[in-house]
């Protein structure tokens, strides 16, 4: 029997349970206030919504487990503090769960897993190192047609095989893909959990994922070969039928029997449940402030979020061009040879606008993009195209001092409080030209930008 459907059964008759009730409807009330219905729109929220009736297990005594209580002071914290949804989310999340093993018992960590793939922060992820797994795809997938022995020419991410280019884009290693598989993991191991009354610990299941994570490279790998040899190109209908079957022979059948592997080798009997325990004086007190908090904290949230960001704009030294200041702290830099976005970072988790996004907003699409050196510097260039023109573009992230493209660097540069980074974005409309400016920018270091 599903545990909701047990509490559902206790709840309509026994007071304990309304109380419960009670402290879930503020974290249910947080969650109206600060999330927007579209939050609940993505592939991996409502899948993961689905799940989640299914994926909770409660296992042994109740537990006043210090760590969630830990968990959401800390992500309330830094939720008030920057007003992000994302650290918002995992408030609530701990919060939910805290009650759950305070009132019923001590829940299995596969919940853990579920949440982690449901949140937005896996859509941050996914976001920071889907573009470099795809260079990565494409050069493997490269490097194995040529030892075939098919006549490949690996541009970025794109392959060209007999005249005919194909880009590896979003789809191939995106979030939808990646999610979908994580969570067809979390489904099987819940299958097997039901059917085995056997349990994982966190190191087993968190190595059962990270086979989930491999099947899933494999599979758009493949894909990848696949379209490349029958040249299968985006607008045929038989390139998502190609993506689709390979999801299903290279992920979900696979899923089945490692799953079962590893309820098999690593599962351990779940442990029966004791019967409830009253709460004390002090751990209701404690409840009602976490729920004000929730609340109080959502409010912030949304009201922060409805207010105009003011983003500093970056302090750069530009020759010879004309300036606009933009909105969100972005300064736009011209003249007849190239055009400059400068777009700051507010913080280490913040998104950074990237191209491969924004310029698709203007209808252009990203073709042979991949990482070339310019004055011993490591730098992203494409090609951007759309019917009757075609632009070059790079782009790279700098401090005034640093320059990478490694994510992670910038990142934990930040987090150590170095000077914040921003995006720079060149474009011209030829590649000698791009370049050559370029290299004037990273040579005469533009950007001063104070911490």
């Amino acid at each position: 029997m599903s545990p909701l459907l047990v509490f559902g059964m206790r709840w309509a008759v026994s007071n304990r349970y309304h109380t419960l009730a009670m402290f879930l409807l503020a974290g249910l009330a947080g969650s109206i206030i600060a999330f927007p219905v579209s939050f609940f729109s993505g592939t991996n929220v409502l899948l993961g919504c689905c799940l989640l009736p299914f994926a909770i297990f409660f296992d042994q005594k109740q537990r006043f487990n210090i760590i969630y209580l830990f968990l959401i002071i800390f992500f309330g914290v830094i939720a008030y503090t920057y007003s992000v949804r994302t650290f918002y989310f995992f408030m609530i999340a701990f919060y939910v769960l805290f009650l759950l093993e305070l009132w019923i018992g001590k829940i299995d960590t596969i919940i853990l897993f579920l949440l982690a793939f449901m949140s937005p922060f896996f859509h941050q992820i996914s976001v920071i190192l889907g573009f470099p797994i795809r260079l990565t795809l494409s050069q493997w997938a490269g490097e194995m047609l040529s030892f075939a022995g098919f006549d490949i020419v690996v541009e970025g991410n794109t392959i060209v095989l007999a005249g005919s280019s194909f880009s590896v884009d979003e789809g191939c290693m995106g979030l939808s893909m990646l999610a979908v598989s994580l969570l067809m993991g979390i489904a099987a191991m819940v299958h097997h959990y039901r059917q085995s009354k056997l349990r994982l610990n966190s190191f087993a299941l968190g190595a059962f994922f990270f086979a989930v994570l491999l099947l899933n490279l494999i599979s758009n790998l493949l894909r990848i070969m696949l379209l490349v040899i029958f040249k299968v190109l985006p607008d045929n209908l038989m390139h998502d039928v190609v993506g689709v079957l390979c999801l299903i022979g290279y992920v979900v059948v696979p899923l089945y029997f490692v799953s079962r592997l590893f309820i098999r080798k690593f599962g351990r009997p779940a442990l029966s449940r004791e019967e409830s325990r009253p709460l004390t004086l002090f751990r209701k007190s404690l409840l009602v402030v976490c729920a004000t908090a929730i609340v109080a904290t959502g409010i912030h949230v949304n009201m922060q979020r409805l207010e105009p960001v003011q983003t500093t704009h970056a302090i750069i030294k530009p020759e010879n061009l004309s300036v606009s200041k933009m909105e969100q702290g972005i300064t736009k830099l011209y003249n007849d040879e190239m055009l400059v976005y400068v777009k700051p970072i507010p913080e280490f988790f913040s998104g950074e606008h990237t191209p491969l996004l924004c310029w698709k907003g203007s209808g252009f699409e990203f073709r042979g993009v991949k990482k070339v050196m310019v004055d011993g510097k490591e730098i992203y260039s494409g090609r951007l195209e759309k019917p009757g023109e075609t632009l070059f573009t790079a782009w790279w992230y700098d401090n005034g001092e640093i320059v990478t493209i490694d994510q992670w660097n910038w990142r934990v540069r930040m987090l150590k409080r170095e000077n914040k980074f921003s995006l720079i974005n060149v474009t011209a409309r030829g590649e000698s030209t791009l370049l050559k400016n370029v290299k004037l920018i990273l040579e005469k270091k533009w950007l001063a930008q104070k911490k």
